[in-house]
């Protein structure tokens, strides 16, 4: 074990250089922590962002439906939007068709297990 005058003479070389190194390591913590509360504010405000554009896409996903909804019935007459008419007539056609597979499918399945 070591003598109290050996731990008094380590002290005593070491101590001013530890006692250093332990303000340089607070002021250290002190800037790290002031890092992570910035970041974390920024964080806050980013996802606040995302979730205001988030809102936005549902807003337009809505407003797609609606015009989609009119643009079937015939009573939107918005230039450029025939495309659009155009691709969903041929989209809910080939769903069609895929539906009827399905229903084929399904009927000869249970033709096969009634034998």
């Amino acid at each position: 074990m070591a003598k109290k005058s050996d731990l008094n003479k380590v002290m005593e070389k070491y101590g001013p250089i530890m006692k250093k190194f332990g303000n340089e390591i607070g002021e250290a913590a002190k800037k790290g922590e002031e890092s992570l509360v910035m970041m974390s504010k920024v964080l806050k405000i980013q996802m606040d962002i995302l979730g205001g554009t988030l809102q936005k896409e549902r807003i337009y996903h809505e407003i797609g439906k609606e015009v989609a909804a009119k643009l079937f019935k015939g009573g939107l007459d918005i230039p450029g939007m025939d495309k659009y008419k155009t691709r969903l007539d041929r989209i809910q056609s080939e769903e069609k068709k895929k539906k009827k597979a399905i229903s084929q499918v399904r009927s000869a399945g249970k033709k096969t297990k009634k034998k």
